[in-house]
């Protein structure tokens, strides 16, 4: 079953380097508009969604890979682990909000370029904590 539990975490651990390349994928809908740009959101949805379903993934199969080690990693690998894990959480739902909220705009005849500016902010953020939880979870001794 462990073995299971390595492939799973793996894989969503794959799946969130989409967030590792959102920053750069995101700078191009600045400069789309009208239909272009609500169908570019669209993708962008889509992959923040999947993004945010790996995430749930890596958490549960990380939570028991975690009990079933001995000895089990330090305190604070695993309260850090957990923060980054929830500040990704946090800050890829701000980037859908802020998606739904373009689209809107779009579709309005709005400017978009405060959401797309948010949106690229956004996902700076959320690549930053990605990069570093793998940092520290492939390295739970620099916490040791």
């Amino acid at each position: 079953m462990y073995q299971v539990m390595i492939f799973l975490h793996v894989i969503s651990a794959l799946l969130l380097g989409a967030y590792v390349v959102f920053p750069f994928i995101v700078g191009r809908a600045a400069t789309l508009s009208g239909a272009a740009q609500e169908g570019f959101m669209g993708l962008l949805s889509t992959l923040n969604r999947v993004g945010q379903f790996s995430l749930i993934v890596t958490f549960l199969t990380g939570g028991a890979m975690v009990s079933k080690i001995d000895p089990m990693p330090s305190g604070l690998w695993m309260g850090i682990s957990i923060v980054l894990l929830l500040i990704v959480g946090a800050i890829t739902g701000m980037i859908g909000g802020r998606i739904k909220k373009l689209v809107a705009n779009n579709k309005a005849g709005k400017s978009t370029a405060t959401d797309a500016a948010k949106i690229k902010t956004f996902s700076w953020i959320a690549s930053a904590a990605v990069i570093i939880a793998v940092l520290f979870m492939t390295n739970p001794q620099l916490l040791a």
